[in-house]
């Protein structure tokens, strides 16, 4: 563990159920004692208005400041957070300063917003040496890019395998050290994502038409076939009859490579949806030919790939 960190910078990165930060602040005296703790606005409106421009610019003002402090605190609401969390590792390569995403839970005891235990407990976890993104809620402390929302309601509203649990709150942090990613060497900022992609849920009604008719102005497409042991007749037809020389990726965590093989797409069964299309993204910004896309998005760039 290090010593206690100089400053943190508070990121507000959206205004989670319209929050005065100011006066939260100043409402928490404890937080002077972890740190000196400035915040910085990077986006005003509700988190379900956070886009990938966003995104960008929170990374860039991370990157500017990374020298200055030693770790950053991200206030986000609860729409978009996964997103936004997950875009972040990979546009923040081989980071050496934690930042931890928190923000509001609804008590639903006191029928109230409770942020202060979860900003509290992600300023004292900026004390460790957490060299990736993540997500601080509840009792535990997660690798933001494997976690997903949880169907129950509890204060630990997100889950992760077993590889994305980096910490658990007690009556203190107790971090699991062999579960941290280790910096590889210089950080590095991606300044670019590439958003133009075609996003579709499969489901009976699909119409063969539409979904060629979606392809032709994008880049690249993601299909959600999580539902699925089999692809319809009609989504076969479609990679078939497909001479764009455009990546898709089929998401799935029950369709084999062996049966997408002849169709020339890129099965992802090891991310989770938010992290796939964040990735997506992010490779696409790096090159458009299937071969490199496909390489990026099956090489583990930052912890994210469960095995």
């Amino acid at each position: 563990m290090t010593k206690y960190p100089k400053k943190i910078y508070l990121m507000i990165a959206s205004n989670p159920q319209g929050i005065d930060e100011k006066k939260l602040l100043s409402s928490m005296p404890e937080l002077g004692i972890i740190a000196n703790v400035e915040p910085v606005f990077i986006f005003k409106n509700q988190a379900a208005d956070v886009t990938p421009p966003v995104w960008l610019k929170l990374a860039k003002e991370i990157y500017q400041r990374k020298d200055k402090a030693s770790g950053f605190v991200i206030l986000h609401g609860l729409d978009n957070l996964l997103y936004t969390s997950s875009a972040l590792s990979f546009l923040l390569q081989n980071i050496s300063k934690p930042i931890i995403f928190t923000g509001v839970l609804l008590d639903q005891q006191k029928k109230q917003f409770d942020i202060k235990a979860n900003l509290i407990n992600a300023a004292q976890a900026t004390r460790y040496n957490l060299n990736e993104v993540c997500l601080m809620f509840g009792n535990r402390l997660l690798r933001a890019n494997q976690a997903s929302r949880a169907s129950e309601q509890s204060l630990n509203i997100f889950t992760t395998p077993q590889s994305g649990i980096l910490g658990r709150i007690d009556f203190s942090i107790r971090i699991f050290e062999t579960a941290i990613l280790k910096s590889k060497g210089k950080t590095k900022l991606f300044g670019k994502l590439n958003s133009r992609i075609a996003i579709v849920d499969i489901s009976p009604a699909m119409d063969l038409k539409y979904l060629a008719k979606q392809f032709v102005d994008k880049d690249g497409m993601i299909i959600d076939a999580s539902v699925y042991q089999n692809l319809p007749s009609d989504l076969i037809l479609f990679l078939e009859k497909n001479k764009s020389n455009k990546p898709i990726v089929i998401w799935s965590q029950q369709l084999s490579d062996s049966v997408l093989a002849p169709h020339n797409v890129i099965l992802i069964n090891n991310l989770t949806w938010e992290t796939t299309v964040t990735k997506f993204m992010w490779a696409l910004a790096q090159g458009k030919s299937i071969k490199k896309v496909k390489n990026l998005m099956h090489k583990d760039m930052a912890g994210e790939i469960i095995f």
